[in-house]
C-alpha cells in the first residue's frame, strides 16, 4: 500500500481531508496540557531536524506496542493501530490513514535507517486513529472573508506550460514555495485566501491535468496533479501585477540509450565496493606502544571486524588490501583499490606522539597539512617506504605535487571530506575518545586512489591508556562499529543525492 493508490479518492476527499488534518492539528492545544503516557513517551524520544521535533516510526511502534511493516528499500512504513493502519514514505508529507489522504504542513525525514515523522503534526493524526479525539469537536479554521486568490488559467505555450494564478496583491517572495511529489506540483501561498466555491480554474490539455485548491488557516495551497514528472528547479515562480506565473519548460524527448547511459551512471556510483587498507605489515610493525602492543596487529583485528560488519548489514563487496601478517607497499594499496574498482577507500592506523600525554582520534582527507602535527603524522606514516625494495617510485612530496595530487581526486574531495565528517563524528560517539577533528594531509597511501578516500588515526599507541584499550576486543568492536556507521551513512546520503540528481528531482 502507498501513497499513490489512493489517489482515486484525491479529487474527491483531499480537500476533505486536509481540512480534517488541520482541525486535528488546532486540537492538539486542547490535550497538549493532559498528554496521555504515550505521547509523552514518543516525545521524550524526538530529535531535532533543523529546529522541529521528529521522532522514528519503530520508536512509535515499541511506545505503542504495535506491529509495524517496514521496506527501507523504498523507504515506506506502514503502522497497524487498531482496526486501521498507517502508512508514511521518507520525504514526503502525506500519509495514508485507511483510505483517507492527510498531508502534514512538514515532509517526513530519513535517517539512519529509519523514518521520522514531524511530532507537532502526527502526534494529532495518531490520537485520532486511536479514537482519541474525534477530529470534530467544534474546531474550525478561521477564514477571513477577504479572498485574494481567485483562480488559475493554464496555458500551453510552444515550449512548456504557463500557470497564471489570479490575485489581488503581490506577496512576498517568501511566502511563495514549490515542491513535487508523485506526479503532483504543489504551490504554497502563505497568507493566501480563497472564497469557498469561487475559485474558477481554466485547463488548456496538456502538462496539466486538474488543480485543487486547498484553505488552511495560514495559508493557501494549490495541488497541480501533471500528466508526467518534472523537476522543481526548472520550474520558474514569478509574480506580474494581480497574478502569480508558474512557467514549467516543456520535457525533451529522452531516448532510451540516454536513459540506459543514466542508469549506468548510477549503477557506476554506488557504493557497493569498499577497500579496507589495515596500515603497514610484515616487516613494518608500524607504531609500537610501551607495552609492546604492535600498530599492525591492532588495525589488522579492527579491519576484519569492520569487514564482517559491512557485508553482514550492507549489501557491499569489501576486500582488504592485506587480511595477514604481510608487507604491501603503499603504492600496491592504492593500485589494488583501483584495480578492483574500489568505490570508497578506508586506511586505518594508529597514532603516536613524543608526548604520552596526547590522545584522542582523528580522521584525514588528502590534502596540503595546515598543522605541524598533521605534517608530522603524515610524514612518519609516509616514512613507511623504507622497506620497499625500489623507493625510486615515490618522489618526496612537495606542496606542489600535493596540490596536483588533490587537484586530480578533485572528483572525490569534497566526498571524502564528508565521509572523514562522519568517521569522525561516529569514533567520538561510539568510543568517547577526545574528538581531535578531521584534517588534511599530504598521505602517500591517499594518494591516485579514485574513489572518495580518507585515513583514520583510531587512538594513540604512545599513550599508555589508549594502548591499553586498543589491545582490548571490545574497544576494537567500538571502533569497527564506528566505522560502520559511517560509511552507513555516508552510502545512505551519497547514493540518495546521486539518485535524485540523476533522475532531475
Amino acid at each position: 500500500m502507498s501513497v499513490r493508490s489512493g489517489r482515486g479518492h484525491f479529487s474527491q476527499s483531499l480537500a476533505c481531508f486536509f481540512l480534517l488534518f488541520f482541525s486535528l492539528c488546532t486540537q492538539s492545544s486542547l490535550y497538549s496540557a493532559e498528554k496521555s503516557s504515550w505521547q509523552r513517551a514518543i516525545q521524550s524520544r524526538a530529535r531535532s531536524f533543523d529546529g522541529q521535533s521528529f521522532v522514528g516510526v519503530h520508536v512509535i511502534a515499541d511506545v505503542l506496542n504495535i506491529n509495524i511493516y517496514y521496506s527501507n528499500k523504498v523507504r515506506k512504513a506502514v503502522l497497524y493501530l487498531g482496526k486501521t493502519k498507517a502508512t508514511v514514505t521518507a520525504f514526503n508529507p502525506f500519509v495514508l490513514l485507511g483510505r483517507q489522504v492527510l498531508q502534514m504542513p512538514v515532509a517526513t525525514r530519513y535517517s539512519n535507517g529509519d523514518i521520522f515523522v514531524p511530532v507537532k503534526f502526527f502526534l494529532p493524526i495518531l490520537a485520532y486513529a486511536l479514537g482519541e479525539t474525534s477530529g470534530s469537536s467544534g474546531s474550525s479554521i478561521d477564514i477571513a472573508s477577504a479572498a485574494n486568490i481567485f483562480g488559475v488559467r493554464v496555458e500551453q505555450k510552444a515550449n512548456g506550460t504557463l500557470v497564471r494564478v489570479s490575485t489581488s496583491r503581490k506577496f512576498a517572495d517568501s511566502a511563495l514555495s514549490i515542491r513535487f511529489s508523485r506526479e503532483w506540483l504543489y504551490l504554497d501561498i502563505l497568507g493566501g485566501k480563497i472564497q469557498p466555491g469561487a475559485f474558477a480554474s481554466t485547463i488548456e490539455p496538456g502538462l496539466v491535468k486538474r488543480v485543487e485548491p486547498v484553505q488552511s488557516k495560514e495559508m493557501v495551497q494549490l495541488s497541480f496533479q501533471l500528466s508526467h514528472e518534472v523537476s522543481v528547479r526548472d520550474v520558474q515562480v514569478t509574480q506580474q501585477t494581480n497574478e502569480i506565473w508558474l512557467s514549467i519548460p516543456a520535457k525533451e524527448a529522452i531516448n532510451t540509450d540516454l536513459l540506459k547511459k543514466l542508469k549506468d551512471d548510477q549503477e557506476k556510483w554506488k557504493i557497493d565496493r569498499i577497500i579496507i587498507d589495515p596500515g603497514h605489515g610484515g616487516k613494518d610493525p608500524g607504531t609500537i606502544g610501551k607495552r609492546g602492543t604492535y600498530e599492525k596487529d591492532v588495525v589488522l583485528k579492527v579491519a576484519k571486524k569492520l569487514k564482517k560488519l559491512l557485508e553482514k548489514n550492507l549489501n557491499v563487496k569489501v576486500l582488504m588490501t592485506r587480511d595477514s601478517d604481510k608487507y604491501v607497499s603503499l603504492k600496491e594499496r592504492t593500485q589494488f583499490a583501483n584495480k578492483n574498482k574500489g568505490k570508497l577507500f578506508i586506511s586505518i592506523h594508529a597514532n603516536w606522539n613524543r608526548n604520552s600525554r596526547v590522545s584522542g582520534a582523528a580522521t584525514y582527507f588528502l590534502g596540503l597539512a595546515k598543522s605541524d602535527e598533521a605534517l608530522e603524522i603524515a610524514q612518519r606514516e609516509n616514512e613507511v617506504i623504507k622497506y620497499d625494495d625500489n623507493q625510486s617510485d615515490y618522489s618526496r612530496l612537495t606542496d606542489e605535487q600535493i596540490i596536483l595530487a588533490t587537484m586530480a581526486q578533485n572528483a572525490y574531495n569534497k566526498e571524502s571530506q564528508d565521509f572523514a565528517s562522519y568517521v569522525q563524528k561516529e569514533l567520538n560517539k561510539q568510543t568517547g575518545l577526545r574528538n581531535r577533528g578531521v584534517k588534511q594531509a599530504g598521505f602517500y597511501v591517499l594518494v591516485g586512489a579514485s574513489m572518495p578516500n580518507v585515513l583514520v588515526e583510531t587512538a594513540f599507541m604512545s599513550n599508555k591508556k589508549e594502548e591499553k584499550l586498543l589491545k582490548q576486543s571490545s574497544f576494537q568492536d567500538k571502533i569497527a562499529r564506528a566505522i560502520y556507521r559511517s560509511v552507513k551513512q555516508f552510502k545512505e546520503k551519497y547514493e540518495w543525492r546521486v539518485q535524485t540528481s540523476a533522475s532531475g528531482l
